[in-house]
């Protein structure tokens, strides 16, 4: 992927005079945590998106989408809001308004599923970022960067958390990225799998946040704190709650926000299990705190769907897999899924032509590691 992008952009371009790869991200476990001010466990993933790039000493940017084969040309003066991939770069324009930009040819292009859950719309965001700071010298610092890809992303209109942009940035391999969301701190742990491994199941069910519940999700967490601090007592964020508060606040809020505030309670807590279960090697445990996981997403926070269901409930009676859960958003995207070792290509074909059988659509099933960041690329 990497060479025929290179290769488009040259013939269309000549040489490029920047390159920069922008990974999608996995999460191990911590969902719907990240903007409720809570803690996340994600790695940068080795799929992602090509950018190719040179200055053109122009007032505007041609961008070749090489996937599409779309093209557009964009300045700053004209990066109002727009469907399709151009909404993403007009927004990154529109986060850096304030600093002096030139343009820049641009061939873009990559291996993530759009939809999938995989971050593929903050890997383009984040890409974007890193290819401005690059070409104009624009010297924005780790922090900076992460916080002006979250500024262009809201500008879209998805309401989330920091945690796919800080994954993009500050992935590295082999560990995986125990993120603290209220501070935006983080530190890495290791991840020793030995033969184990990470599946992203994808369920080709395509979905956009911004027409989803994903907004209407924080906008209920933050209901509940409002009551909370009129009745209970006062905090920022559900990241203040641990289990021991759960009791004393049934009666405070109606059956919805209490599973809504249970859930994310319990998974704050279910990612410093995982990262206790993987220091200890403790696999089965890591299986276990997934399942947990998406019973949580699926019953007490309500995003997930039949097809999600359906994939992980499969792998119950499979003793190849340990646990499994859904990931991203919800509402469509891939399961997450801990396997005992590589999948052999017989279990592969069963499960993708059962899935296909049910559904009339085959699944992709990609294996991941973790990989590094745009920060931390050798």
């Amino acid at each position: 992927m990497k060479e025929i992008i290179l290769k488009t952009f040259t013939e269309k371009f000549g040489s490029p005079g920047t390159a920069i790869f922008a990974p999608g991200r996995a999460n191990i476990i911590g969902e719907h945590t990240d903007y409720n001010e809570g803690f996340v466990l994600p790695f940068a993933i080795g799929q992602g998106v090509w950018f190719y790039a040179k200055s053109n000493e122009k007032s505007h940017f041609t961008i070749l989408a090489y996937d599409t084969n779309e093209e557009a040309v964009l300045t700053q003066d004209n990066s109002a809001l727009k469907y399709g991939w151009e909404k993403y770069f007009r927004q990154v324009l529109t986060a850096l308004s304030g600093y002096n930009i030139t343009g820049a040819d641009i061939v873009f292009g990559g291996d993530l599923s759009i939809g999938a859950g995989i971050s593929s719309s903050s890997a383009i965001t984040c890409g974007f970022v890193a290819l401005l700071n690059q070409l104009n010298d624009l010297h924005l610092n780790a922090d900076e960067l992460v916080n002006k890809s979250v500024e262009a992303e809201r500008g879209y209109g998805v309401r989330g958390g920091i945690m796919d942009q800080y994954s993009i940035f500050n992935g590295k391999k082999d560990k995986a990225i125990l993120i603290d969301c209220r501070t935006n701190s983080h530190q890495y742990v290791d991840i020793e799998m030995g033969e184990h491994q990470f599946y992203l199941i994808n369920t080709n069910v395509k979905h956009n946040l911004i027409h989803t519940d994903y907004n209407n999700r924080r906008a209920e967490c933050e209901q509940a704190v409002s009551l909370l601090n009129q009745n209970y007592r006062e905090i920022n964020a559900l990241r203040d709650l641990t289990i021991s508060d759960l009791p004393k606040i049934r009666m405070m809020l109606d059956d919805l926000l209490f599973n809504r505030v249970s859930f994310v309670v319990q998974e704050n807590r279910r990612v410093m299990q995982t990262i206790q279960a993987l220091t200890d090697k403790n696999y089965a445990a890591v299986g276990e705190l997934l399942y947990a996981s998406h019973d949580g997403l699926a019953q007490m926070y309500q995003v997930s769907c039949e097809e999600l269901d359906w994939l992980v409930n499969y792998t119950f009676d499979d003793e190849q897999f340990l646990g499994a859960r859904m990931m991203g958003g919800g509402f469509g995207g891939c399961t997450i899924n801990l396997t005992t070792g590589i999948l052999d290509h017989n279990t592969v074909s069963d499960r993708e032509k059962k899935y296909k059988d049910r559904f009339g659509i085959k699944p992709d099933i990609i294996r991941v590691h973790c990989e590094n960041g745009i920060l931390n690329k050798v």
